[in-house]
């Protein structure tokens, strides 16, 4: 029964015809029988234009094929009951015969007239529809905070805007998935093998058909398609497929084929530009790894032979059996080795957080993060560094901020431990917590100097010193890294300095209260 019963459903727009014509007939067989046992052949006119203000009706509603058929119509019964002699077709004036033709040339061409304006405010209004939904899908795109989110964002958009139950992106490089709404997960052999065709053919397919009682993504016939894929256009530089899973609901009026093109362009687009991020990205990468390279080796002929020479002198001295070293001499010379060994340490440390942090090896964690409780951990750390100081904490008891814990510790930690090591001897050091707008801005304040107006550009690059290098033993790098763990953490920081001392502010996003 069930192939006789889906042969028998007519397509939506069969239904519609049939009802126009149905309604049509019901309004001519009123309407004649409203007029025909009060008007004869003297009110000839009157009736006829009676008969195409029905015809123009009709044909303006139900479109050409309604019009038509309501224009012959219509020019029969005025024949049939109006013209002399009644209830026959045949015509005895020449005159009623013209009019009789004239009457039905004008029914035709204002019903296809009318059709024709139907048609246009149709396809109009679709067009509307088209261009507002994907001015909807463009400006969910344009929200995304990286070219991958905007692959998710895209997908939800389509889920939405089409009422699908699922949405993926895939490049047809291994099939792989690079966005999804829905749950959508990896294909299956027999999706590649369709998503495949498609790609090859340029044409959309569609797997796994089933029946559904509602308007949804229909194939040729009649079914609803469970999963469609829509190839890239072939102007699109990646290869791939949108992958919806249905059945899906289109929009009114809407040439789904166009729409689902449209999607399928949308995210060729996004593809691109997400490769093209991540292309960027790795050049990027090995841009800084090879400025990273270039430093170092220029670092390493200062930071990294100083103290080795310096050992190598105090071992040389330690034994050479031709003097005889007071202990006092002794007590110095491992004293030497043991400053210089730290000093070395301390420098090859540096250099391997700076590599980790640059080289991508370190993934942040963001979560909500109390800024008091996190200064007063970051005074605690700071104990040994800042002996002799006072370290004060101030912070409203109800700020958060989004940051990864350790991450942020350790940049704060640095800040003071550079504090104590460049600024006034016994100077306070406030670690002061504040919000402005919609940031968050950690600031470690100590009691000068201020830094030279010459430095303060270079502060935060690898290996820079400045002048105050020559006072205090150092590899540059920790103001670097203090930069690239901000960074990694969605913020930002930077130095203000005055007569009075320095401001190191880093700025993050606020967190509401969890």
């Amino acid at each position: 029964m069930r192939p006789f019963r889906s042969l028998l459903r007519l397509p939506e727009f069969t239904r519609q015809t049939w009802a126009g014509l149905c309604i049509a007939l019901v309004a001519y067989s009123t309407l004649t029988a409203l007029l025909a046992p009060f008007l004869g052949e003297r009110h000839i006119l009157p009736v006829a234009l009676l008969y195409l203000l029905v015809t123009l009706l009709v044909a303006a509603r139900w479109g050409y094929t309604v019009g038509i058929t309501g224009a012959v119509l219509a020019d029969l019964l005025v024949n049939f009951f109006f013209v002399p002699p009644v209830h026959t077709f045949s015509v005895q004036d020449p005159e009623n015969v013209a009019a009789l033709l004239v009457f039905l040339a004008v029914a035709v061409v204002g019903a296809s007239m009318l059709a024709l304006l139907r048609r246009q405010i149709r396809i109009s209004a679709a067009r509307t529809v088209e261009t507002s939904i994907l001015l909807d899908v463009s400006q969910e795109v344009a929200r995304a905070v990286s070219p991958r989110d905007a692959l998710d964002r895209l997908c939800r958009a389509t889920v939405h805007a089409l009422r699908a139950q699922g949405c993926s992106i895939v490049r047809a490089e291994q099939w792989q998935v690079v966005g999804a709404a829905g749950g959508l997960a990896a294909l299956t052999r027999e999706e590649q093998a369709v998503a495949s065709e498609a790609v090859r053919t340029n044409t959309i397919a569609r797997v796994g058909l089933a029946r559904a009682g509602h308007r949804a993504a229909r194939s040729r016939d009649g079914t609803a398609a469970a999963v469609t894929f829509v190839p890239f256009g072939p102007a699109s530089p990646e290869r791939g497929v949108l992958r919806l899973r249905g059945p899906f609901i289109p929009p009114p009026l809407v040439d789904m084929d166009r729409l689902l093109h449209a999607f399928a362009d949308e995210a060729s687009v996004a593809v691109s530009r997400a490769m093209l991020a991540e292309e960027a990205g790795r050049v990027e990468a090995l841009q800084r790894a090879d400025e990273f390279k270039t430093a170092l080796l220029s670092s390493v002929s200062h930071d990294l032979r100083t103290p080795l020479t310096a050992i190598k002198a105090a071992v040389d001295s330690l034994l050479d059996a031709t003097v005889n070293w007071s202990e006092e001499d002794r007590a110095s010379f491992l004293a030497t080795i043991e400053g210089q060994t730290d000093r070395l340490t301390s420098t090859i440390d540096n250099l391997l957080e700076m590599s980790r942090l640059e080289g991508g090896a370190v993934r942040p964690t963001i979560e909500p993060v109390e800024v008091e409780a996190l200064l007063n951990e970051v005074r605690l750390t700071t104990i040994a560094a800042t002996a002799g100081r006072e370290v004060t904490v101030d912070a409203p008891p109800a700020l958060w901020t989004a940051t990864d814990y350790g991450l942020i510790v350790q940049a704060l930690v640095n800040l003071v431990e550079n504090a104590a090591r460049y600024s006034a001897p016994g100077g306070a050091i406030l670690l002061l917590g504040r919000q402005a707008g919609g940031r968050v801005l950690l600031t470690v304040r100590d009691g000068g100097p201020g830094i030279p107006s010459a430095d303060l550009p270079h502060v935060f690059e690898r290996f820079y010193r400045g002048s105050q290098s020559l006072k205090t033993r150092g590899t540059g790098l920790g103001l670097a890294i203090v930069k690239a763990m901000v960074q990694l953490c969605a913020g930002s920081v930077y130095v203000a300095t005055n007569a009075d001392g320095n401001d190191f502010v880093i700025e993050l996003p606020v967190s509401p209260t969890p």
